[in-house]
């Protein structure tokens, strides 16, 4: 696998393997990537080439392969589709990411080894569960990813990749939005992610795009204001309005990533983070919403934010973290589709559905739709 920069398909060929390399190869010592934090330029993919800024808004792409954004105070928003954000405002500065394929990690390098293995692993999984590559892939037809700027540079990321699954998605995302920002009126100034050219409330897009799955993540600008209490009730206010507009979306929650080691921030911290996850789930598994448990894939054994998946050395992360993050989302996909399979009847009287949409499922790379498997777990209500 040639760094972040290859456009290979994230899908049966080894995934279960390239996840599991990635880890391993991912010590804490591991050289760190990136620059210093910085606002981020608002960038409008309703239409070509829209651009909506603040004044003084900035964006720093990291030192490696692929697209990274830095949160910040004052940053405005970004939508799905959209081209490559240009800098705005006095001295803004962007620095452009390598062509693909200049650059291979050490991560890399182990997948590579073991594709072969994971391969033939990957087609008796397919073959004894029913699900094809092509049926994942579509998995994530009508998708919108919603969040910050640790969304923002998953964005920037699948850019990059449209010949793969990543095309599918939509996004809407902007540096330093939190659910507070989400549940703002709409001003010139608020940070509202703009579509077809508008800012509006993230729900009133959702509805305009047609998306029949959303996939949440805020948290990062969120503890040190509102608290995990809050910010789950804020979440659950998100989710009202979403499901106001089109009853029929699905909600996917997405874990909160971690800090990294010696880096925390007041309560955002990752005990505190990791307390959050775990009010996370629970609130997925009580509203019948899915729940994609990423953090725990990009931790190092202390716990914290690997340091090899960290661009600034803070929070922010690289296009191998984000490698990481298509495996855990392409394996989530195929423990929902099997999981949605299986016969309610199998396991005989009394015995409870599999989950389908109204249901809670964390999966993790070697996961099934019964959660078997490093780092997969379900739950249904």
């Amino acid at each position: 696998m040639k760094g972040s920069g290859s456009a290979r398909k994230w899908s049966a060929v080894g995934m279960s393997a390239v996840l599991i390399a990635a880890l391993a190869a991912a010590p804490v010592s591991a050289a760190q990537q990136g620059g210093n934090i910085s606002v981020e330029t608002a960038q409008e993919a309703g239409g070509p080439g829209a651009q909506s800024a603040g004044p003084g808004a900035q964006e720093t792409q990291p030192a490696g392969p692929g697209a990274q954004e830095a949160g910040g105070p004052g940053t405005q928003p970004v939508s799905s589709g959209a081209q490559e954000a240009q800098p705005a405002g006095p001295g803004a500065q962007e620095t452009q990411p390598a062509d693909p394929g200049t650059q291979e990690t050490a991560a890399g390098s182990a997948s590579q080894a073991t594709q072969p293995a994971a391969g033939a692993a990957q087609a008796q999984t397919e073959e004894s569960s029913g699900i094809s590559e092509e049926e994942i892939d579509a998995y994530f037809d009508g998708s919108v990813m919603v969040g910050d700027s640790i969304m923002l540079g998953f964005r920037n990321y699948a850019m990059r990749r449209q010949n793969t699954w990543l095309s599918r998605l939509q996004f809407l995302a902007a540096g330093s939005y939190s659910t507070s920002h989400a549940l703002e009126p709409v001003t010139q100034k608020s940070l509202h992610p703009i579509y077809a050219g508008q800012k509006r409330p993230i729900w009133e897009s959702i509805s305009l795009m047609g998306a029949k799955k959303v996939f949440i993540l805020f948290g990062m600008n969120d503890l040190n204001i509102s608290g995990i209490e809050g910010t789950c009730e804020n979440y659950k206010a998100i989710a009202a309005n979403i499901k106001a507009l089109d009853p029929e979306a699905e909600i996917h929650l997405i874990s909160m990533t971690y800090v990294l080691r010696g880096k925390a921030k007041r309560k955002l911290n990752n005990d505190n983070i990791r307390a959050f996850n775990e009010a996370l789930a629970r609130l997925a598994a009580e509203n019948g919403w899915g729940y994609v448990d990423l953090a725990p894939h990009l931790a190092d054994e202390g716990g914290d934010l690997a340091a090899v998946y960290c661009s600034d050395e803070f929070v922010h992360q690289t296009p191998e973290a984000y490698d990481v993050w298509c495996a855990v989302l392409w394996e989530y996909a195929k423990s929902r589709l099997t999981a949605a399979r299986q016969p309610a009847a199998a396991a005989g009287p009394g015995a409870a559905a599999a989950p389908g949409p109204g249901s809670t499922t964390t999966a993790g790379p070697g996961a099934t739709g019964s959660g078997e498997g490093p780092g997969a777990a379900s739950m249904s209500q």
